[in-house]
């Protein structure tokens, strides 16, 4: 039987079992599969203090993702046991900025990640002020930030010329209970753009996604792929090139 969750000096740790219908072509915890890990941790750090989207829609706001940053030291594999820890570091008047580290049954650092959220008004469909007293609610913030920063790196299109285009209508599959399209789901859409030998390669160590606008059931994405020295960046737009969704960069 596993841990049951803790939480002390603001860091909130967990004991998950890894999976095999986790793993990818590699047999390690696929890059989506690991942030989804880190997603469910981050929900059960608000289901501890009470703080969970069932909690904000009374009060008519929900939790949504901005970015993400993720950094893989060491691959993990299916049927183990990781330790992971979340935490908030850093609040404006905004968005929050929250922290994961994941360590194997060794105890060995295995990956690091940050993500920034804010809140929205569900009745308005604009972005709410954050609670002056969020670190209160989470029971205070642990200050230490894995890569060193206070907020996420911004990313920004390419001027070069995209090597792969694509489009791609939503499915309903694709949707998060807000009626968007789930915040991993986008991974799935940039993976279809990556050339065979760099998908059939080892998986790419290094994530980081920028979400600008909610897609939605029936919309077309459309999709173009970047080279830029040793990265994979995807740019996401609507099917007229108008509306920006997201950039995703791989290395």
């Amino acid at each position: 039987m596993l841990n049951e969750p803790t939480l002390d000096n603001g860091i909130f740790e967990d004991i998950y079992r890894t999976s095999f219908s986790q793993t990818g072509i590699h047999d390690v915890l696929t890059n989506k599969s690991i942030l989804s890990i880190l997603e469910n941790v981050a929900g059960a750090h608000s289901a501890y203090v009470h703080y969970t989207f069932e909690d904000l829609a009374k009060e008519n706001l929900t939790w949504v993702l901005l970015n993400w940053k993720l950094k893989i030291i060491k691959r993990i594999k299916a049927d183990k046991n990781i330790k992971v820890q979340t935490w908030g570091n850093f609040s404006s008047k905004i968005f929050v900025i929250r922290d994961f580290k994941i360590f194997d049954e060794d105890g060995t650092l295995c990956a690091i990640a940050t993500s920034k959220w804010c809140l929205v008004d569900t009745i308005r469909g604009k972005i709410a002020k954050m609670p002056d007293n969020i670190s209160e609610i989470y029971h205070g913030f642990y200050y230490e930030s894995v890569f060193g920063i206070n907020d996420v790196p911004k990313l920004s299109e390419p001027n070069s010329t995209p090597i792969n285009v694509d489009t791609y209508k939503i499915r309903r599959f694709d949707l998060d209970l807000n009626k968007h399209v789930h915040n991993l789901n986008y991974l799935n859409i940039a993976y279809e753009l990556l050339p065979d030998e760099v998908y059939d390669g080892d998986e790419l160590n290094n994530v980081e996604i920028l979400y600008k606008r909610e897609l939605k059931y029936g919309d077309t994405v459309k999709s173009y792929l970047y080279k830029e020295d040793n990265s994979y960046i995807i740019v996401m737009k609507s099917e007229d090139d108008s509306i920006l969704h997201a950039i995703i960069k791989l290395f």
